[in-house]
């Protein structure tokens, strides 16, 4: 075999392959930390519900976690999240209910009770679902949200917000929360809101852009050495 390459070409390709070939592992690399970031996610999620108090202190790091919570509920302020559900047929407008929670323990946090349709948003048409008393609630500890670029701003007025963000709301209102975080309640009471937990929905697409650049890296070697067998640069002699 003779190869004579092509100096300029040579270096050009050269580090075009050393960055598709990097543009690969840093893929590889992403999808290990996205497994470790899921396996940390389901281990959190699987364990044993703790009180609240417990799980205040660690801030961020109790999202994903079982928790209980004593305290009172502040209905007269909640504050709805526009949520759309289409999981079970045609497409329900609704809001997501969050309400300030009184802790028996003291200090308060934001509660996400549920979703309601549109035509139940106003609590009067739900009150045996408006729990006015000390009580106890279950659920997962979950990490609050942040607007898109395309996410219309909030209605302050009527309380309606496009995200779950819980610094805007909180300063919005001027709550104080004793965590960053939003309690999703497990269950509901009878009268609303119904509860829908969220669900994990973490991309882990990793591999495939993996392959992508590898291939990309592959196709680019092909075209260089067909290129200079074209201009007889690369032959083989048998």
């Amino acid at each position: 075999m003779t190869f004579r390459p092509l100096p300029g070409l040579t270096i050009a390709t050269t580090i075009a392959l050393l960055v598709l070939l990097a543009l690969g592992t840093w893929q590889l690399e992403r999808r290990a930390e996205k497994h470790a970031l899921l396996d940390q996610i389901h281990a959190r999620e699987t364990l044993p519900a703790a009180p609240i108090e417990v799980l205040l202190p660690v801030g961020a790091y109790g999202a994903f976690r079982q928790a209980t919570a004593q305290g009172t509920f502040a209905n007269d302020q909640e504050i709805y999240v526009v949520h759309a559900r289409v999981e079970d047929g045609p497409t329900r407008p609704g809001v997501r209910v969050l309400t300030p929670f009184t802790l028996t323990s003291g200090g308060t946090i934001l509660v996400d009770r549920g979703w309601v349709d549109d035509a139940h948003k106003d609590p009067s048409t739900r009150r045996d679902g408006q729990v006015d008393v000390e009580t106890e609630v279950t659920g997962t500890l979950q990490q609050g949200g942040k607007a898109a670029y395309f996410t219309p701003p909030p209605d302050i007025a009527r309380r309606v917000f496009y995200v779950r963000d819980v610094d805007l709301i909180a300063k919005s209102f001027g709550l104080k929360l004793r965590s960053p975080l939003i309690f999703e309640v497990a269950q509901g009471p009878a009268g609303g809101p119904q509860a829908i937990p969220s669900r994990v929905a973490i991309p882990d697409n990793h591999l495939s852009y993996a392959i992508t650049w590898y291939s990309l890296a592959i196709v680019l070697m092909v075209v260089y050495l067909r290129y200079h067998q074209t201009l007889g640069r690369l032959t083989f002699r048998t």
